[in-house]
Order: C-alpha cells, then sequence, then structure tokens
C-alpha cells in the first residue's frame, strides 16, 4: 500500500505553555540525520515544520511545531475545495519537495499523508513533516498516490469551471510516463490560465493596454507630463490580443491638402449650441407650416358647406343623408392630402426647451455608534428586549486589538473581560460562563462544532485574542461528546488539565472548559 511504511512509525500529539507538536516516534535503530536536522534549524523554511529530536525510552522522538495550524484533513471536512485553492496547495507541495535538495535533503523524506500535512487556515499555505531518516521508496509513486486518493476521496472539490482541470490531471496520473516535473508544469499551465484575462469578461482592459506599434511610433503631446504605464507585450496572450489599428490624428501630414468641410444639413444649425445640463433639445414643426395647413383646413370645411347649402347635390337625385355623406368623404380625403404634405420632417426645426429638475434628496446616514453582541449560529433564539450594556473585552495590547486574526494573544496573569451574548437551549448541550452578572450560553448545535477567531471556519467567533483562530472542536457521538484542541497556543483544559492537542476527550455534564482563558461550564439538558 501507498503508506505501508508509515507503520513502523507512532504518531502522537503533545502540549505544552509554548504550543502544540506532532510528535513521531521511531526505533533508536533508525539512523537519524542528524546533519539534516541541523540544516532546518538553520535554514528554516515556512514549508517545512519546523523540527526538534529527543531521545526517550528507546526512541527517537521528533517533534514538530503544529501550534496556530490545522491538519488538511481537517480542513476538507468542512470546507469546498476551490479550483485555484487546489492548485495552490499542490504548487506549494511539489515547490517543496523540489527546492529540498537545494538544502541537502532528500525528496522521499516527505509525509504526503492529509493527516500530516498542516496548513495556516487563514492562508490555506502549506506546511510539511519532513523525516530525517533513509527512506526507500518512490517520489514519483508516492506522489501519484496521494494525489488521486484526494481527488478521489478526501476532498470536496468544486468542478464547476469549464476548463475540466481535474481532468487533466487524473489523465496525466494515468500516464506511465508521470513524474512530478510534468506535475509541476501541468500546475504551473493552469495557473497561468487563471491568470490570462477572460476577453469575453474584460474586452476594455486589453484594448486599453497601451501596445506599441511598429507602423508608426506614438505622438506624444509635449504637454502630457504624467507616466505611463509600462506594459510589456509578453503579458497579452497572442490568442486575446486585439490587432492594433492605426490612430486617428487631427494633424495634417505635409502636402496633404486639408479636406473641405462639409455641408450643413439642411434645417440644422451649423454652430454647436451651448447648452446647460437642465435643457433639452426637441424637435417641432414651423408656424408658417401650421397656419397655411389651419387654413387650407378652414377652406375645406367652409366649401363642404356652402357646395351643401347651395342645392348644387340636390340635381343628383339622391337622398339629403347620402349627399352629406358623400361631401363628408370628399372633405376627408382633402384634408388627409393637405395635411400629410405639410406634416413633413422638412417642415421641422430644433427648439430648445428648460426642464425644471427634481431637487435630489440626499439620503440621510444615521453614524451613532452602537454596541453590537456576537452570536453564534444557533436555532430558534428568542429576541432579546431591553439588555443591559455588555461589557467590553479589554485586549490590553493595541496592535493585536487593530488586527485580531494576525496572531493569537499570549495569555498574560491579568484577567481579561469578554465580549458576551444571550441565548437560551432546550434540546442542544450548551457551555455557559457567567461574569458581570450576566450568562453566556453556546449552543451547540451542530455534530462537530469549532470555536475560534476565524469567521470562515468556526461556529463560535470568539472575541477574545487569547483564543486561536481555529481554537478546539466539540464533537457529538451516539449521545456522548468530545472536545478536542485544534493545535492553539494557550490550549484547551479540561477540569484544570491541559489536552493533547488533536486528541478526543471525553466531557460529561457539569464539567469544566476552558478555551485559553475562557471558562464555561458543559450543561446538557
Amino acid at each position: 500500500m501507498a503508506n505501508d511504511y508509515l507503520k513502523k512509525f507512532e504518531f502522537n500529539y503533545e502540549s505544552s505553555a509554548t504550543g502544540s507538536f506532532l510528535v513521531v516516534s521511531v526505533d533508536a535503530g533508525e539512523d537519524v540525520l542528524l546533519y539534516q536536522v541541523e540544516m532546518l534549524a538553520n535554514n528554516p523554511n515556512d514549508n517545512i515544520l519546523s523540527l526538534d529530536i529527543r531521545q526517550k525510552d528507546s526512541k527517537h522522538n521528533l517533534y514538530y511545531n503544529i501550534t496556530s495550524k490545522l491538519a488538511l484533513s481537517q480542513y476538507l471536512k468542512r470546507n469546498k475545495l476551490k479550483r485555484d485553492d487546489f492548485i495552490n496547495i499542490f504548487k506549494d507541495i511539489l515547490k517543496t519537495i523540489l527546492s529540498s535538495k537545494d538544502y541537502l535533503l532528500s525528496d522521499r523524506s516527505f509525509l504526503l499523508n492529509e493527516d500530516y500535512i498542516y496548513i495556516d487556515p487563514n492562508t490555506l499555505e502549506v506546511s510539511l513533516v519532513y523525516l530525517p531518516l533513509n527512506i526507500e521508496h518512490n517520489v514519483n509513486d508516492q506522489l501519484k498516490n496521494f494525489t488521486a486518493n484526494f481527488i478521489m476521496y478526501s476532498a470536496n472539490i468544486d468542478e464547476t469551471n469549464s476548463d475540466n482541470f481535474l481532468q487533466r490531471i487524473l489523465n496525466l496520473l494515468k500516464s506511465d510516463t508521470f513524474n512530478i516535473l510534468e506535475f509541476n508544469k501541468l500546475l504551473n499551465d493552469l495557473k497561468q490560465e487563471t491568470d490570462i484575462p477572460n476577453p469575453a469578461v474584460q474586452p476594455s482592459v486589453i484594448q486599453q493596454q497601451n501596445v506599441p506599434m511598429q507602423s508608426a511610433p506614438p505622438v506624444v503631446s509635449p504637454m502630457s507630463t504624467a507616466p505611463k504605464a509600462n506594459v510589456q507585450r509578453s503579458d497579452i496572450p497572442r490568442a486575446t490580443m486585439p490587432k492594433p489599428e492605426a490612430p486617428k490624428s487631427s494633424i495634417p501630414k505635409p502636402g496633404v491638402p486639408k479636406p473641405a468641410p462639409q455641408a450643413p444639413v439642411s434645417g440644422r444649425p451649423t454652430k454647436p449650441v451651448n447648452m446647460a445640463e437642465n435643457t433639452v433639445v426637441r424637435m417641432k414643426y414651423k408656424t408658417s407650416v401650421i397656419i397655411i395647413g389651419a387654413i387650407l383646413q378652414a377652406v375645406i370645411v367652409i366649401g363642404s358647406i356652402v357646395l351643401l347649402a347651395s342645392g348644387v347635390m340636390d340635381s343628383l337625385g339622391n337622398e339629403p343623408a347620402i349627399n352629406i355623406l358623400g361631401i363628408g368623404i370628399l372633405a376627408s380625403a382633402a384634408s388627409y392630402v393637405v395635411w400629410k404634405t405639410i406634416l413633413n420632417e422638412k417642415n421641422k426645426v430644433e427648439s430648445i426647451c428648460t426642464v425644471k429638475e427634481k431637487p435630489v434628496v440626499k439620503t440621510q446616514i444615521n453614524m451613532e455608534k452602537r454596541n453590537f453582541t456576537t452570536v453564534s449560529n444557533m436555532q430558534s433564539i428568542p429576541p432579546i428586549n431591553n439588555t443591559p450594556s455588555q461589557p467590553q473585552f479589554n485586549l490590553n495590547n493595541a496592535a493585536n486589538s487593530r488586527n485580531p486574526l494576525n496572531e493569537t494573544t499570549v495569555l498574560s496573569p491579568s484577567p481579561l473581560e469578554e465580549t458576551v451574548y444571550l441565548g437560551v437551549s432546550n434540546s442542544y448541550p450548551y457551555l455557559q460562563s457567567k461574569k458581570s452578572e450576566v450568562t453566556e450560553e453556546i449552543v451547540i448545535n451542530k455534530p462537530n462544532f469549532i470555536i475560534g477567531r476565524l469567521k470562515s471556519q468556526v461556529d463560535y467567533i470568539s472575541q477574545n485574542n487569547a483564543v486561536g483562530k481555529v481554537h478546539a472542536e466539540i464533537i457529538s457521538k451516539d449521545g456522548r461528546y468530545f472536545v478536542k484542541d485544534l493545535n492553539s497556543r494557550n490550549g484547551t483544559f479540561v477540569n484544570g488539565t491541559r489536552l493533547a492537542a488533536n486528541t478526543e476527550c471525553e466531557i460529561k455534564n457539569n464539567d469544566k472548559i476552558t478555551f485559553a482563558n475562557s471558562e464555561y461550564v458543559f450543561i446538557i439538558p
């Protein structure tokens, strides 16, 4: 099997005042390459976990500092991996393996297992475990098996992208010539495809770039002093680069006669009209034309009346109603011909009208400072009215106050107050804390409930900077409850005893649980 070589190692976790550690134990008979341990100590690498070696009970114990880091398997339980995140994680892994020879390390000695690959939960930067031992296996086979299992079983990967990147990776894994260099090249290609702007989405970006032309140099105005961006041709993909067009210049070339001005359009002003923003240009018929039309219409009506009154139509021997109808039809036909001739587009002129604008009502924004409380994702929380003012959390550390997710505050002896919220639960277990006569309850309403400061990764957001970004997890199994510390800096305690990192500890009703310096009582209704 792919991970058979791991059977000769023992994996444990320990926690102390300095942080959380993964402990890998091997028999004392194994040859530990001390020069590699020294090389890692003298050349720290963010993508390789720092290492310390200790001898105990005929064992070599390798201590890896995993404080504030999260096992990749733990991250994958709760998160769907996006295309770019997948590519970046594997690029970090391959970059670390390929650069290992620069530090006299072996590319075969990295643990490629999601349980022992660690990431920063905020940046997803990868950190690998390096074993300073003589390990005999093929790194290409190890990488192939790890990647295939990762895609097929371990990770939930978003495949909505239309480039079928997973299928391209799987096709490479099936190849008999698979190796780490080809895999790295494919990941680089996928990464470049991500960085290339899509012309269907951003056509203006490419059109606005200043691409130098070979046919004619650009005309630089002497009045322009603003620096222009230096855009390289290589930065623009050939497939999407638009064909440059010759610029239309208004400067006449020597020897070329100036074109004659075009004749103005009939009925339009030859000079531009300087209008204010509240003026509108409209087209209307000439007044003289309308007067002529009215006169002709009056002539037609009067002529029809005279024709009826003169009795000329009586000689036709028709009924009077028939005569009236006939004259009406003739008059209507004559009116239609007159107005159709008069109401022609040629008889229109432009008219400038002033439009009264509606006053703009500016929305007033209430900038009054208000206090908010933090709540977890609870179900059926009743509204709270007339809540007394809550005590604010005092960090005593200005730097951490400005950026609470940057680093976990190391505990100091001085007591710290906490921002609290109120909640009620009758069906879920909850953590209860009482300070300053205010009861705080954290309702555990999920089978895997995580507490920490990193909003995107936790179910309850702590305002205490001593609590880690992803501090601890409370797990429900068959009516029993467990708490697990997730490699926090300041630790998780049950009834005053600090837990080893990544180790589940069963908790019962009325047990006291402490996250850093935030104390709670676990209550099962």
